[in-house]
This record gives structure tokens, sequence and C-alpha cells, in this order.
């Protein structure tokens, strides 16, 4: 039974028909009873009945409930009306640009559809908006033919508070090139692109603000400016915006009311402290609860779901007989017999599941349905289940069952004014490059300069003591901007004194000393037995099902790879490598009950007692429902626990222990070990590294980190170590919400306060060891009943280590410290996180500080506190508004990941591999990594790798022709756009990304004129000469000149030993025998091609004779 199959189900009941009745009877009705996600059921049976229905919700996150299961039930349009997260009179508060579009948009789409179900919240509705009538006065229609003058539309666009920029990429700006205008409107998910013929508008597109890439076609499109500032209009609340006809439903009507009066005493109190004559009254700007309750009269028929109403005297009040989803806490035997009770009744129980996966669960655990086991399952997600009686049908959801916190679907915000990826490739004048050839200059721009009569451009590289160096645009490839450690400068190269090609050689030979040395201990550990491990067995699918989080696919692959090398008869070494909170720790209690199942012993190796004592408490939660023996060896335990722990341990009684180094002493004995596991390996001392080695011989170890591996690497460190990478959350974990504000005392006592309200803990990173303890007096002065310790990097261990202890214990109740938290801690209970001087901190190392909280299903808050918004430069307020767009865990994070990619490769590959990569850049360290790999697996390891074909490196190609190839300055204006241009054609790898990159120009810039048509026939020409090994084309009097790699050269060696030659002559005999001629000219060779009346009839022959 589907959820449509459920719907008719329950909307066919006697109680849903008479509901209906009653409302249009008695106008206002109180449905008591209702619980679980069953109002989306009732107001889909109201539907057919009211053209409109507009739904208020007490808090944002009820809101999205609701909208997520109405989307699920209803075919109707569903309009989300969101509040947009700012604070009244909040003048340092940075606004969200994401949620205003949604706002815009959502009251466009409110006007303009014609039947629709609203969904919003308190406080939503709080802030007041334009006037219905004010909205079609102020946006701009614009439809394909219109005649109109682009000088004009500019004007009204910049009195509408458009801002004219480079390029458009977020909401409010526009562009203008040529005969093509980008805008990006304050409604709807895209910029738009206008492409003017004369003053006709000849089409109209959606673009990507990320690539600029047209991405559909329109007829029409509306400009709206930012309603939330428009000149002074006066406001009106939302509820303006519908008639009387509109069946209004409240939930939590008490609720809903209690919160706008906070809202508007916040208001309110906050208006007299700033006693401002330019700020507006609060009742002009936000709807007070008594203005609420007036505005509803008008409403003819009200329907109030919730415990209670204060109308209910005044309402008719219906009863719903409904009962709850039970508490089954994962466990399948109640589950069973729930379910069998129910068959006995008739009642048939449908399972929503949130993926295929936990359906695939379900079915092996529930077995196939009988008649006395009726249950149906369903890939859907509702936020509540609940059983019906009348309707004979229990509704449940498996992340009830397994208590799991269920996140709505809801739509991406796109943008809110962060660092975009773009951002991070582009290059702008005075940015560090690395020239693959040269070494590390600066960016100094464009300069045109003569080649043989004709104009070409060139990149300005500035190197020591002034030296310039002009690269030419088709050799762009060689440049890449240069990225190191977060921070630190690089030493620029001195051009002509050898330092550089030093560099490269010693960090060469380094590298594949580093690459020998994995590939060899990888081959020698292929070659020894172990112990393999029996199938999964039924209780680890039982245990497995119990998860409290959906397994996301890369952590699903990294099990069945742990699985699988532990079923094969040889030692496991595998690296599991995941952010923090990424399920790292879940993959380690599958292994380990595996290896008991099969009666063998597990060790967990972890760098510090907290560690211990947190993956205790995991393992001992998640294995309670099954006869494990878990027992922890850390400080926390007495001198006498410890002895009988270990020699319970030799005895065997022990199945699986947890410890710190003290798991390595020699008293420690295993009575049959299968397993070790080892939690962030890098930070564990030379003694214990030496002694984990001897463990892999025979054991096997499972490695976890949360320092990423990056990418690029994870390719290289294939066959030198087996690696699982998980790059994605669960995601079902509550996302930290992240605001970001100017220093303010009462801001950090109300968020204090807040979370002391709900028994929880607080982090206050202040990363100033000077001045720490007169923060942590601070904090002591503005909440003083909370219990403030604080802790930096520079106290001994042991000192920290008790700190940190006696938080996790709750001990007290904020830790005011400096960055040390940034990893591994895990306390559940601290779930607000304020961050003292964020603009200070790199998005990676901020990305890691929020990921201390929002680890337990409770919201999370995240404060970044700053100086006044007005004093950051443009690069932190972007860094930060792109941490608080991205408070997903992981979500877009590859940007905030270039600092900790540095650190992982140092961490893989050892710490003096990060001196080596703040020395050449990390682009190009990786690549000589690679190469590394490639020619090991080639040359010393080439018996182990037998499949590895040897690649013949193509050599690097110029090409020499009497022509004009460019992008004007008049046609791309924008030098650094013009020179990212070049870089991306440079790196096309064939022709397919070449006319990709002639449709993307031609998309964003208008029809390509003659001299970039030339650039992009050199490019082709380029392409396919390098395919051909030649070196240098030259095309010039109806000839054409190729030139072979160099005699006594590396690459001349590869290429004449290699039967490339041979067969590049072969080719030439077919093609034109009589129009060809080889000549020798010391140590180059050259074929010299006659007839080549054009540089076309040279591309088209150079790929011919490629193919």
């Amino acid at each position: 039974m589907s959820i449509p199959a459920s719907k008719a189900k329950i909307l066919a009941t006697p109680s849903l028909q008479d509901l209906c009745t009653s409302i249009k009877k008695e106008n206002s009705v109180f449905l008591r009873g209702s619980i679980g996600s069953f109002l989306g059921f009732t107001i889909e049976g109201l539907r057919k009945e009211f053209q409109d229905i507009l739904i208020i919700t007490d808090t944002d996150e009820n809101e999205r409930f609701v909208k997520s299961d109405l989307s699920l039930i209803s075919k109707s349009e569903i309009i989300h009306f969101p509040s947009s997260n700012h604070k009244a009179y909040d003048t340092e508060q940075i606004v969200d640009s994401g949620l205003l579009v949604q706002r815009s948009e959502a009251l466009q789409r409110i006007q303009a559809s014609k039947s629709k179900i609203v969904v919003t919240s308190a406080e939503a509705i709080f802030e007041k908006v334009a006037p219905p009538s004010v909205l079609d006065n102020v946006s701009i229609i614009i439809t394909k033919g219109d005649d109109i003058d682009p000088e004009k539309l500019r004007e009204q666009l910049v009195d509408q508070g458009y801002n004219p920029v480079r390029f458009v990429d977020q909401p409010g700006e526009f562009a203008i090139r040529g005969g093509i205008l980008d805008v990006f409107p304050y409604s709807g998910e895209y910029p738009i692109r206008l492409e003017f013929f004369g003053n006709e508008i000849d089409s109209i597109r959606e673009f990507d603000a990320d690539s600029q890439r047209s991405i559909s076609f329109l007829n029409q499109a509306r400009i709206v400016p930012d309603l939330s500032n428009l000149p002074d209009s006066g406001k009106d609340s939302l509820l303006s915006y519908f008639d009387e006809s509109t069946l209004l439903v409240l939930k939590d009507e008490v609720l809903i009311s209690s919160r706008l009066e906070k809202l508007f005493d916040q208001a309110s109190e906050k208006y007299q402290i700033e006693d401002s004559p330019e700020l507006k009254e609060p009742d002009q700007l936000f709807i007070s609860q008594n203005a609420f309750h007036s505005e509803i009269e008008k409403f003819e028929c009200k329907l109030f779901s919730g415990a209670a109403t204060s109308k209910a005297a005044s309402v008719n009040t219906f009863e719903v007989d409904l009962k709850p989803q039970p508490d089954f806490h994962g466990n399948f035997k109640l589950l069973r017999e729930n379910i069998t009770n129910h068959s006995e009744k008739g009642i048939e129980t449908v399972i929503l599941c949130d993926n295929d996966g936990q359906k695939t669960r379900f079915e092996e655990l529930l077995g196939e349905p009988q008649p006395d086991l009726n249950y149906r399952l369903v890939v859907e997600s509702l936020h509540e289940g609940f059983i019906f009686q009348e309707a004979k049908l229990a509704l449940y959801t498996d992340h009830q069952i397994f208590n799991r916190y269920h996140r709505p679907k809801v739509r991406k915000r796109r943008y809110s004014g962060g660092i975009s990826f773009k951002e991070l490739r582009d290059l702008s004048i005075g940015d560090f490059v690395v020239h693959v050839d040269y070494g590390i200059g600066k960016f100094a721009g464009f300069k045109k300069i003569q080649v043989k009569e004709n104009e070409q451009e060139v990149v300005v590289l500035r190197y020591q003591e002034d030296s310039l160096l002009y690269v030419n645009v088709s050799s762009l490839h060689k440049l890449q901007k240069y990225s190191g450690k977060e921070g630190t400068a690089p030493r620029i190269t001195r051009l002509g004194s050898g330092e550089w090609a030093r560099k490269k050689a010693q960090t060469r030979k380094k590298v594949k000393d580093i690459a020998r040395e994995l590939i060899r201990l990888y081959a020698k550990r292929k070659m020894q037995k172990a112990y393999a491990f029996s199938p999964d067995q039924s209780w680890q699918t039982e245990l497995e099902a119990r998860f409290e989080y959906e397994e996301t696919p890369d952590q699903d692959q990294a099990i069945k790879a742990v699985k699988n090398d532990m079923e094969i008869p040889q030692p496991m070494d595998r690296l599991v490598c995941g952010d923090v909170g990424f399920g790292k720790t879940e993959v380690a209690v599958r292994a380990a009950f595996k290896a008991v199942m099969d009666h063998k012993q597990v060790g967990v190796l972890v760098p510090t007692t907290i560690l211990a004592e947190q993956h205790a408490k995991t393992f001992l939660k998640r294995m309670k429902e099954f006869p494990v023996r878990i027992e922890a060896l850390s400080r926390f335990r007495t001198k006498a626990e410890q002895t009988k722990v270990i020699k319970a341990l030799n005895d065997g009684e022990v199945d699986i222990v947890i410890g710190t180094h003290r798991l390595l002493s020699k008293d420690v004995k295993f009575k049959d070990l299968g397993l070790i596991v080892v939690d962030e390996e890098q930070r564990f001392g030379v003694a214990a590294k030496e002694k984990l080695k001897e463990f892999r011989a025979s054991v096997d170890v499972l490695t976890l980190t949360a320092t990423p591996i990056p990418r690029t690497l994870q390719f290289s460190l294939m066959g030198a170590r087996d690696l699982s990478v998980i790059n994605t959350p669960p995601p079902n974990r509550q996302p930290v919400y992240t605001e970001i504000h100017s220093f303010n005392e009462e801001l950090i006592r109300d968020a204090i306060l807040q979370e002391m309200s709900r028994g929880g803990q607080v982090f206050f990173i202040h990363n100033r060891v000077k001045n720490i303890e007169e923060t942590a007096d601070m904090i002591r002065r503005l909440v003083p009943d909370v219990r403030v310790r604080f802790g930096h990097g520079q106290m001994s261990g042991s000192q920290l280590e008790k700190i940190i202890g006696d938080f996790y214990q709750h001990k007290f109740d904020v830790l005011v410290s400096t960055n040390i938290v940034e990893n591994g801690i895990d306390i559940a209970n601290a779930n607000t996180i304020i961050i003292n001087n964020a603009n200070n901190f790199g998005l990676a190392e901020l990305h890691q500080l929020r990921g201390r909280v929002g680890r337990s299903n409770r919201k999370a808050f995240c404060y970044l506190i700053t100086p006044p918004i007005e004093t950051l430069t443009p690069e932190a307020r972007k860094r930060l508004l792109a941490l608080e767009e991205f408070s997903d865990l992981g979500s877009g994070f590859s940007i905030a990941m270039r600092d900790l990619d540095i650190r992982g490769a140092g961490d893989i590959l050892g710490g003096e591999q990060s001196g080596f990569i703040n020395d050449i850049g990390f682009d190009l360290y990786t690549k000589i990594l690679n190469d590394a790999v490639r020619e090991l697996k080639e040359t010393e390891f080439s018996d182990m790798f037998e499949g590895v074909e040897a690649e013949l490196e193509l050599p690097e190609t110029t090409v020499e022709f009497d022509t004009s190839a460019l992008l004007p300055n008049n046609y791309v204006q924008d030098n650094v756009e013009r020179l990212n241009l070049y870089r991306k054609l440079s790196q096309a790898k064939d022709e397919a990304e070449i006319d990709a990159w002639k449709e993307e120009i031609e998309d964003r810039f208008g029809p390509a004129p003659k001299e970039a048509e030339m650039l992009i026939l050199a490019s082709k020409i380029k392409l396919y000469a390098s395919q051909n090994f030649f070196t240098k084309v030259t095309i010039r009097a109806g000839r054409m000149w190729c030139m072979c790699p160099k005699t006594g050269s590396e690459l001349g060696n590869q290429y004449f030993e290699s039967n490339r030659f041979q067969k590049t002559l072969d080719r030439l005999e077919k093609l034109k025998p009589e129009l060809f001629q080889v000549v020798q000219k010391k140590e180059v060779l050259r074929f010299v091609i006659q007839e080549i009346p054009d540089y076309k009839t040279a591309y088209l022959f150079l790929k011919t004779l490629a193919s």
C-alpha cells in the first residue's frame, strides 16, 4: 500500500467526511486528537472544498515538517513562505539574501496563483511585507520579442536598488556585456539573461550563477526588487494576500500566539534601547499578538489543530480517534508482536522507509508478509506515524522505530553571498601563481605583443627582482593558482637561478621514496596469511538495522570494503577517512561486531582517555541487546579495575576492549585477537606506531581518521594503501543553525542562557591565550549562575585532558578555549558554540569547530562573533557567509577543504610533506605524486600491476601562424575573466571541450568575433598536433611543418622507441604519399606537408592523422 492508497483509505472514513461538512457548516472547528502527520491528510481532504488554504505553525521547524508531509500527500501547488531569520532592529546581523529571495518569490507566487496551499510559521508572518498593490507596481515584466531600450532598463534596475557588477552571482545584481544583460531578481532560483537584437528582446534564458552558463529558455521573466527593502510604502501582514474565503489552519494556535507576543515584546524592547528617530515603530514593521487575532477574524473558515486553543469556547470541537506510533526503540521483537496484534484486528501496518536500503533491511528482519503478519513497506517519508482504527490502518515511520531525527525534505537555498567555487579558482592581479617550468610568481595582468605583424595576447608574471615572464595564452594550463597552507605566503622564485628545478627534483625524489615504501608494504602484506572471517550472520543484520542514522552511499561502501577485507585470508590494513560526525565509528562498530561473531577479540586504540570513554559509550549503546562484553582501559579506571579487565581479556572473557596506548603495554595480552581498530593513528608516538606495525603482519587492522584525504591523493594511493573515504554526512542529522553577529554581550548571555534552559553545555572559542582568563571572567559576570572553566594548548597534556574530561562528565557548563576543541572531541550535550573573532579563522577551521556541536538529535547553534560588519574585509565577510549558508554538515564543503587537504596529505604521507607542498603548491605536488606512483607501477612494481599499461606522455606543442588569435578587449572586457577563459581553453582535453568552451563564450558574450574563432581553431590544431607527438607546428605559405621530439631527449627516446613514429609514417604514406617529405636537421626531425591552403585544412589533416 502506497501513500496514495493510504490517503484514499483515510479520506474515505466517515470522520473525515463529517469534518468537511462541519467546517462548511460551523465555519470554525477545533480538531482535537490530531497527532503525527494526520493533519496533512486532513488538509488534503478539505482541499476540494477550498481554493486557497493558509497554514500557520508555531515554529519554522514544524512548518518544514508540515510542508514536507503535504508535498508527499497532495498534488496541489504548495508554497513555502519562510522567515528571514533576521532579528528585529539588529543592524549588525548579516542578512541571508537566499531567504529574502525565497520570501519575495513566495509573495509573487501567492499573488499569481489561483489555487494553492501556503505553509508558513509565526516567525515568518511576524515580519510585515510589501502590500499586494505595491508588488504589482514594482515588478518589471519582460516578454520575448518586446521592444525595450537597454539603457532605460538599466536605469529602472538602478532605481529598484540593483547594483551593476562584473558578473552576476547573487540577488540584486546586474551586468551588461554588449548586447547581453544579466540580472538576478529577488524571485526565482536562477538569474536571468536577456539577449538584445537592437532594442528587441531576442531571447530570455535562466543561467547558473556558478558556471555562468544558460540552463533553460523562457518566454517571459518577472524582475522583482528586494521587497523587504522598498522605499516607505507602508507594510501589511502576509494575511492581506488572502481573502475571507481562504481556509485558515492554525497548528497550535496558543503557541503561535505566545511566539508572536514574545517576538513583539523583544522588538519593542530593542526599539526602546536603540531610541533612534530613523527607526520605524514596531507596529509598522511587525505584527503583534493582538493585531494577529483581529486580522484572523476576517477568515470565514478556520481549523484549529493541536493540544489546545484559546477559542475552545467559541468553536465547535471535532474529536478524531487516533493513537500515536508506539516507541519500539529499534526492538524488532516488539515491532513484530505489534504487527501481529494489528493483523488479528484486521488493521494493516504500513511502514514508511526513508530509502531502499532501509526497506531491504526490514524485509530481511521481518520476512515475507503473512496473514498473521500483515504489513507493507513503502519508500516514502512522513514526519510522524499514527494508528487510525477507523481506517483499519497503522502508518509507521522507520525513523521513529529507530528513534532517529527526521529531516524534512526542503529545497536547498542556492545563494546567500558566500564565497563561490569559481572565486576559489579565479585569479586576480597580485595573486600567487605557480608556473610548472618557472616557479612561483605573481599574476601581473595582460599585455598585447606583436608577433610577425600579428597582435597576440600574453599573460604577464612578475618574479623576484621584478623580472617578468610572458606566457602565451595557449600555455596557460601550465599555470595554477598557488595553494598552500592557509595564511602562509610562498617564497617567490628568482628566474634563471635554478632553484625551482632543484626544488622540483628534491620533491620528486622524496615523493618517489614515500610512494615506493607504501607500495612495498602493501605488496608484502598481500603475501601474508591471516584469519578469514565468516560472512554476515542474522545478528549482524539486526545490529545494523538498529543504526540510528541512515547510511550514506560512501559509508555503505566503506562498510562493504571492510567486511570484504575481513573475509579474505590476508591481513586487512584499511584506512577509513571521513569528517567529524560522518559515521566512521559505525564502520568500526560493525567490523568489531563481525569479529566477535566469529569468537575473536577486538582492541580499539584511541589517542586520549576522553576518546576511550566516548567510544566505550558508543559501543555499549550499539551492542546492548547482544551478549557482547565491552570494557575500557584508561585513566578513568582504578588500578584494581584495570587488573580485572586485563585478566578477563587474557582469559577470553572480554570481547572488545577500548583504550589508550595502555592497550599496547606488555601486561595486556589477548587470548584470541582478530581485529585492531586505531583511531587517529597520526596522534600516537613512534613506539606505539612500531608496535602497530607488528600487529599489521598477522591481524586485521582498521584505521580511522578525521583529517580529509584530498581526492587528488586518493587516486595516487590506490594500489599503495586500502582506502575508504566517507564524504557525505548522515542525511537525517540536524543542520547547525548558524548566525553572524558583531560582538554583543547581550547576545552572548542570551545564547548561553538558552542552552542552559535545556540542560545543555556551551563551547566559547577565544583563540588568544593571553586574555582567555579575562574572557572566562566576562562570561561569569554575564551569567553568574553558570559554571565556567577555560583551557588552551599551552597547558600540560594531563591538565587539559582533566578539564575536557570534566566538561564531558558535565562538571561545568561553559568551556572557554582556544581552537584545541577543533578535532576529535564529541560532547553530545554541548549544542551551542560561540566563536569569538570568527573573522580570524580560516573556513576549514570554522567548519571543524562548528562540527563540535549538533552531534545528537538536539538542534545546535553556532554564533560567529565578529568586529562591526562594516570593518570586515569583503573576503572575511564572504568566508563567514559561506559558513552560514552551508549550515549542513559537509554540504558544499569542498571549498573549505583546501587547507585540510594539505594537512591530510602531511598526515598520510609524513609530516615533512607539508613543507614540500608549501614550497611548490598543492596542485603541482599532487601531479608529481601521481607521476611517481604511475612510474613505479610501470617499472619497479610492474609484476604487481600487470594490467597497468605504460602511458606515453604527450608533448607540449606550440603552434605558429600568421593571424591574430585572441579574445578582443571589447568582446570580454574584464581582464580576470579573460584570463580564466584562456586558462579553461588551454586545459581542454578533447575537441568536445573546445566546442563546449565556444558555446559558453557565445552564450555569455554573444557571437564569437573573427579573432576568437581563430583562437578556437588554433586550440584544435594544437590538440591534434600534440596527439601526433609533434612539439611544434608552423603553418605558412600553403605548407605545414610538423616537428618531432628531439632525438636523444627523454621524450624523443620514448617516441622513437615506441611504435608511434612508425604509425605516423604509415598514416602519412596513406594520406598524402606524394605531398609530404621528411627533413632531418641536426637532432630534430620534421615532416613537411604541402597543399595546406588554410588553417581549417591543417586542423582537419592533423585530426585525421591522429585518429
